[in-house]
């Protein structure tokens, strides 16, 4: 499924704009609603670029986090449009799918379904993403508010 909308979105790409393969690494702070601290989870992933149209961009990508303090970890699964407001700014829609369990005891895992905006400063290769996610559970009940931060380095 993945491969053949990664296919879908290079076919559909200006030939003039290839796509970007980059890094990133980054924390976000889970606050759970009632509010109650979470998890602070720093990652790191990879992600690819999609130019659409004039000044919007598709982002794909997959990063591993980890919560020292809660002692749980997964995957994070994220799509982006990002609109480019000038050459410096981007305004950000993210939705993201997040597998999370105690260490490697996958029969315990949860996951979760997220959206919400970001804003990206680009700085040449570098990108610096904040963004607010609202998070609902898919297998737990209850929801989160995740802000965090991304910094990325594309190829």
């Amino acid at each position: 499924m993945r491969a053949a909308l990664l296919a879908m979105a290079l076919t559909v790409a200006p030939a003039a704009h290839a796509a970007e393969f980059g890094i990133s690494v980054g924390a976000l702070e889970v606050i759970l609603l009632p509010l109650a601290h979470g998890g602070f989870y720093p990652y790191i992933g990879g992600s690819i670029g999609v130019p659409l149209v004039d000044r919007l961009t598709f982002i794909a990508s997959l990063s591993i986090e980890y919560s020292f303090d809660q002692g749980r970890g997964g995957f994070v699964g994220v799509t982006t449009l990002d609109y480019a407001l000038g050459e410096r700014v981007g305004l950000d829609l993210n939705v993201a799918f997040i597998h999370d369990q105690p260490g490697l005891q996958f029969s315990q895992a949860q996951f979760f379904l997220g959206a919400g905006p970001g804003v990206t400063i680009y700085l040449g290769k570098f990108a610096l993403s904040p963004f607010l996610n609202f998070f609902a559970g898919l297998t737990v009940p209850g929801a989160s508010i995740v802000p965090g931060i991304n910094l990325s380095r594309a190829f």
